[in-house]
């Protein structure tokens, strides 16, 4: 633990270490829908009270008006990183709080995708408390919390899981599911096994929030917006990670990576040109990577009852609590969500301007059709 961290956690300590048996109230700033959400649903399973933000600035003026014992701040987000909202937090004063220290102690907890000790240093060295990496598990959560709030949520946890899985695994087999594009049959069997409600729910989540992702990234990278470009991607790597797609993760990674190259812009014109045909290519197969993922995940949450398409009405039962994962059916009807799908990329590239795009998707659309 860093030095200026250890004295605010001692500092702050006594007046927390009295909630240890009462619910704490927590604030989560996420400016991605599926990580806020995520997080949230954590949080429940351990009786937390939580208020959750997506725009950071809002979530500031909600500081001052409750007594919250922890924050789980983003730390990349498009109008205000996590340095920038712990900064406004540690100079706040006022409000509510009749503590004078209140916005100083308040732990502040970074959630990021980006493993990189010089960063996570830097955010520690401007008032960040502790890190935590995406994609995280409920127990990482609870030992966070734990170190900084004087609880014991973890013990209690780590409990209750090893009795859930445990009876998974004694449990009743023989059902058969669909695979999910990128993600491994025994990564989709872990995810089911841990958190059967908790990844359904993440999985809607992911499917409904990938409209405009594309719209966005062009637009990013038409008018050479690299820092939008980046922050996009970014949110594509740890959410593509937090539902076990790690190969699309990875692409995401190495995109993000060459997008802040190219936001320095320290490089001569030949590598310059390089570099940005290697991302406009990587870009549109990591994207259609994206689209094959959400496809097979509607399949996916149809089988599990989650979604409902209008010619399968009836035909698809619950998942059991154990199963076998098994290749899909053919079925050569067509995918009403996909081709949905495709058509609102094409749209949302005409809306941009960008005639080439359009093109592109109403091409797919062509190819599928003729399937």
């Amino acid at each position: 633990m860093y030095a200026h961290a250890s004295q605010r956690a001692a500092s702050g300590q006594t007046e927390r270490i009295s909630k240890i048996d009462m619910s704490l109230t927590l604030l989560i700033i996420d400016d991605s829908k599926l990580n806020l959400k995520l997080t949230e649903l954590m949080l429940q399973k351990i009786d937390c009270r939580t208020d959750a933000f997506s725009d950071a600035r809002e979530a500031l003026r909600s500081v001052k008006d409750h007594d919250y014992d922890l924050v789980f701040m983003d730390y990349l987000m498009p109008d205000i990183n996590g340095i920038e909202a712990t900064r406004l937090i540690r100079s706040m004063s006022g409000g509510i709080h009749s503590d004078p220290d209140y916005y100083k102690n308040l732990p502040v907890i970074a959630l990021t995708a980006e493993n990189d000790s010089v960063m996570q240093q830097r955010m520690i060295d401007n008032g960040i408390d502790d890190v935590l990496l995406k994609p995280f598990k409920l127990d990482d959560v609870c030992a966070v919390i734990d170190k900084w709030c004087g609880t014991s949520l973890r013990t209690t946890v780590s409990s209750k899981s090893s009795r859930a899985h445990h009876a998974e695994r004694t449990g009743h087999s023989g059902s058969s599911l669909p695979k999910i594009f990128g993600i491994t049959d025994e990564t989709l069997k872990e995810m089911i096994h841990v958190d059967r409600d908790g990844f359904l729910e993440t999985l809607t989540i992911f499917t409904e929030d990938n409209l405009g992702k594309h719209a966005r990234i062009d637009e990013a990278l038409s008018s050479e917006d690299y820092e939008t470009y980046c922050v996009e991607i970014h949110r594509i790597k740890g959410e593509t990670a937090m539902i076990g797609a790690y190969t699309v993760s990875e692409d995401a990674a190495h995109l993000n990576e060459l997008g802040k190259a190219l936001k320095c812009g320290d490089m001569d014109p030949i590598t310059y040109e390089r570099t940005l045909r290697t991302v406009t290519s990587g870009t549109v197969s990591l994207l259609k990577y994206l689209d094959d993922l959400c496809s097979s995940a509607d399949e996916f949450l149809c089988f599990a009852g989650r979604k409902q398409r209008s010619s399968d009405a009836g035909l698809f039962t619950p998942l059991s609590q154990d199963f076998r994962i098994v290749g899909k059916t053919a079925d050569r009807k067509i995918d009403r969500e996909k081709l949905i799908r495709y058509i609102s990329h094409a749209r949302e590239a005409l809306d941009c301007g960008d005639i080439g795009l359009a093109k592109e998707w109403l091409s797919e659309i062509g190819a599928y059709l003729k399937k």
